[in-house]
């Protein structure tokens, strides 16, 4: 049973057919087709790996509550953060088509993964074309992300990177179920992890965290962001949602 004491619980007991079902209409088999992950899922402390570059999962691994993060480490201990991950998303293994990831996913807050064999995988995307469907729809929404973020680090300054990405969370916060009573979100990244994702030093990102609360635009403070002016956060970032759907 999910723990609803847990940080970042999203209502439905799976978040994998929640976000699938933005993309595609399931019949009652394909909700059950997909319903019990809850008897392979387990919990996952907050800034421990899940995945580790180099790793061949021999299971898909959707996330189904909390927060993680993709990551590619050097040597010499730095570290770029490459996207978000938010309840129904996958944090790896991809059935037949995986081979050894090139990417580490640790966990960034409290979290609940589940593990399907690939075998079963494989046999339940063959079985129902709307479920494929709607993971090829859900597979070009992460591609769309991921071209916005190589946006956000080649051309756009610092205060409209912070700005985009969190008109983007808050967005697909906002998918999930996962704004707050007051209207706010929970993003328990570091300023170190904030710039690791953006290209930015700590001391920068402080810096127009700073700006951003001063124009009375944000408040980012104890793993918690508020976004006071929406409109005006989203022009500074030029930002526009189509690509997240």
């Amino acid at each position: 049973m999910p723990d609803p004491s847990g940080p970042n619980s999203v209502p439905s007991a799976n978040a994998l057919i929640t976000k699938l079902e933005r993309f595609a209409t399931f019949s009652e088999v394909e909700r059950e087709a997909i319903g019990d992950l809850d008897a392979s899922s387990e919990w996952i402390a907050p800034g421990k790996s899940i995945i580790t570059a180099g790793d061949s999962p021999e299971a898909v691994l959707p996330l189904l509550e909390g927060l993680a993060y993709r990551h590619k480490d050097f040597r010499d201990g730095r570290r770029q953060i490459l996207s978000l991950l938010l309840p129904g998303d996958i944090c790896g293994g991809s059935g037949e088509l995986s081979g050894p990831a090139d990417y580490g996913v640790r966990s960034l807050s409290r979290a609940r993964i589940a593990r399907i064999e690939s075998a079963h995988f494989i046999a339940i995307v063959r079985a129902h074309p709307a479920i494929a469907l709607a993971l090829i729809k859900s597979a070009l929404v992460e591609q769309a992300i991921q071209r916005a973020w190589i946006v956000n680090l080649g051309q756009r300054h610092a205060h409209e990177r912070i700005a985009h990405l969190l008109c983007e969370v808050a967005h697909r916060m906002n998918d999930c179920g996962l704004v707050l009573s007051h209207g706010g979100f929970e993003l328990p990244l570091t300023q170190h992890e904030l710039g690791s994702a953006l290209g930015l030093t700590s001391v920068h990102t402080n810096r127009v965290l700073q700006q951003l609360r001063a124009e009375q635009l944000i408040e980012f403070q104890g793993g918690v962001v508020h976004i006071h002016d929406a409109p005006r956060l989203q022009a500074l970032a030029d930002f526009d949602p189509a690509y997240l759907s």
